[in-house]
This record gives structure tokens, sequence and C-alpha cells, in this order.
């Protein structure tokens, strides 16, 4: 009999622990998500052959030059909110989401399509076009998630 109970309490006592666990309650992702609220951190490109690095902030250009970017997204639809280099938060720009590609409506030409590349809990990866000194240049931004 002593043996019986002390082959239940064996197998009792993991399910007991397991269940018990803290986590029940925290937010559930997908590893894969892209959905949240996301700002750009940084910028990366290749120029002449030499790979280059910017925080997104410290972008040259003039003071229209945007230097910060809110992009909010779901499922299939996406918000954009620039600031430029003033300070100045641009109108916001509604756009829709389809296989990973942001598309944005506004008639701009620098809000050429994104593409997400990867997502995790803390960072974003997109890929678009942007307009540097007269050329357009692909460029891969990294965005840090605020929610």
């Amino acid at each position: 009999m002593k043996k019986l109970v002390a082959i239940c309490a064996l197998v009792a006592l993991p399910i007991a622990i397991s269940s018990c666990s803290s986590d029940d309650n925290s937010v559930i992702r997908k590893p894969d998500t892209y959905v949240g609220t996301w700002e750009t951190d940084s910028l990366f490109y290749t120029y002449n052959g030499r790979e280059m690095k910017h925080r997104f902030k410290e972008m040259p250009g003039g003071d229209d030059a945007i230097t910060k970017d809110i992009m909010t997204l779901t499922d299939d639809k996406a918000i954009v909110v620039e600031t430029n280099k003033k300070g100045v938060d641009q109108p916001a720009i509604q756009g829709a989401i389809a296989d990973k590609v942001i598309t944005l409506n506004s008639e701009d030409p620098r809000h050429t399509p994104r593409t997400i590349k990867a997502a995790t809990d803390k960072k974003l990866t997109v890929e678009y076009n942007i307009d540097m000194r007269g050329a357009e240049l692909p460029v891969t931004v990294t965005y840090i998630r605020l929610k």
C-alpha cells in the first residue's frame, strides 16, 4: 500500500507543479507576428559598394526629412504617422497589408510598398525604396515594438 501511495504521489507531483505555472495570464503572440505598434530604429543600405547603417532619427536631409515613423499594423491594415526634423507629425497615412506587403494610400512618391521581412516580439524588419540624393535606394529599416 505504501508503494502505491508513493507511485501516485510521484505521478501527481509533476502534474500539480506544471498546472500552477505563472504564465497563465501572459500575452500570447505568434512568433512571427507583425501586429502591433512600431517605431523606427535603424536604417541599413548599400551605397557605392559600402554597407551603411544609421539611426533612423539621424537621417541626413532638410527640415522635411522624416526622422521618425510610427507604424500601427493589424492583420490587413496599416497606419503610418511620420515626424519630420522639425518635430512636426505629418497626417496619418492609411494602408493595406497583403502577403506581408504594406501598400500605403498616398500619392507621395516616397511612400513605396514596404515588404515585411521578419517580426519578433521586439523587432520588425521592413524593406522598401527611398529617394536619397536623387537616386532610388533599397533600404532595410528596423522597428522596435511600442505595444
